[in-house]
């Protein structure tokens, strides 16, 4: 059985794109979904699947159409992940004649994914995450909020016990006052000492949205310092806990250990730069991030042994260029004795191999897997995982005379 899958790239379609869209049968996104069609022509697969952007304008989604000779089914991958992912497919079957037929093609049945159920850590405001872009990954928290286009995961700050002691340290032999803080949830045993049991309670690094008169007053009580830097001055009749103690200097570790920003969320709201969003979360500080790659990989249903040997950049920008591999598998087990027979296929625009991972997943036995791809990235990548794939470079290349597999 031979198999076309591929999806050329939407940049030049998508809505997203604000200057020089695409909104005719022309242009290089054209040329790039021409390259598939003459494929199909040249390589006379069995089965074919095409998936581009629902955010194409009618023109081109009706040129296709014509072109391939079957209807799109619109799916959402929030049927099958915790993204919301409104995606194209046309699937066609070879007849004997030559000619294309749609592949009927029904809804995939909603597992009720949630994006809390793909977090490793922390808490969503969310039940359904925005679909993942090449550029997710460079999100700021105000990006999530204000364009609504990009996920985020809330880390809550909690409160701890601590214990006021005095130590012997250095060579001197001087007592130092320092706090010693319990990382087990629990407190420390109950005294008539008050410092035995006091309560920690984490703030960020970096000034605190507050309530200041004016949003540039930058008022003492809401700073907060790195704990490899330095704290607040002493004074002597300072109020709150930190004035006298330095308690400001509070260590934050965001899900990669590093230091981040943090924002207070009040009465359904969280304050950015100065201005309120509202949120679904109680009130209390938090630790706004980015999705890590292991939950992006859940919302694309990949693997979890699925490897990326490049950098969490290059990691994301392939997860969000891909497919959301549970729709392709069942997109494809539509494909009447695809596990009865060996599978030969051709994948335009590769990426990094979502294709193969759902025939994986539907246990096809791939004797051939030819790929067109141009990023170094995703070629180092697809070779670690499937180091068998035939590489075949630009899709242009289609377009050669004679050109044949």
């Amino acid at each position: 059985m031979r198999l076309l899958i591929g999806g050329s790239p939407c940049t030049h379609w998508s809505i997203a794109q604000t200057k020089n869209r695409e909104t005719e049968a022309s242009g290089i996104g054209w040329e790039l979904f021409l390259n598939y069609r003459i494929a199909r022509g040249k390589y006379k697969p069995d089965y074919f699947l095409y998936e581009n952007n629902k955010s194409m304008s009618p023109a081109i989604r009706t040129q296709i159409t014509a072109e391939l000779g079957v209807e799109p089914v619109l799916i959402n991958s929030a049927l099958v992940s915790a993204q919301n992912r409104q995606r194209l497919y046309w699937v066609g079957k070879r007849e004997p004649d030559g000619t294309y037929s749609q592949v009927p093609v029904e809804q995939p049945e909603d597992r009720g994914i949630l994006l809390r159920d793909i977090l490793e850590t922390g808490i969503c405001w969310r039940e359904k995450g925005y679909a993942l872009t090449a550029s997710s990954h460079s999100a700021t928290a105000e990006d999530m909020f204000a364009r609504r286009q990009r996920n985020g995961v809330a880390e809550p700050i909690d409160a701890c016990c601590v214990a006021q002691r005095g130590r012997y340290i250095g060579e001197g032999g001087k007592v130092a006052q320092h706090f010693e803080a319990r990382t087990d949830g629990k407190t420390n045993t109950l005294t008539t000492v008050e410092k035995d049991n006091l309560v920690a309670e984490p703030v960020r690094i970096g000034t605190i949205e507050n309530d200041a008169k004016t949003p540039d007053h930058d008022s003492q009580q809401y700073r907060v310092y790195s704990p490899d830097g330095k704290s607040v001055t002493l004074c002597g009749n300072g109020g709150g806990l930190g004035a006298k103690t330095g308690l400001y200097a509070t260590p934050i570790g965001g899900i990669d250990g590093k230091a981040g920003p943090v924002y207070e969320v009040r009465d359904g709201f969280i304050a950015i730069k100065g201005k309120r969003y509202p949120i679904k979360l109680r009130d209390g500080f938090y630790i706004i991030r980015k999705l890590t790659v292991t939950e992006c990989k859940r919302l694309q249903t990949v693997p979890e042994e699925y490897v990326f040997p490049v950098s969490n950049s290059q990691a994301y920008k392939m997860l969000g260029n891909g497919w959301t591999v549970d729709v392709i598998a069942h997109i494809m087990s539509h494909f009447e004795g695809l596990t009865e027979e060996p599978v030969e296929v051709l994948s335009m625009y590769d990426g990094m191999s979502c294709g193969h991972i759902a025939l994986d997943k539907l246990g096809a036995e791939i004797t051939a897997y030819y790929a067109t791809e141009i990023d170094k990235y995703a070629i180092q990548t697809t070779q670690h995982n499937f180091p068998k794939t035939i590489q075949l470079g630009d899709a242009f290349q289609v377009r050669g005379e004679g050109w044949t597999l």
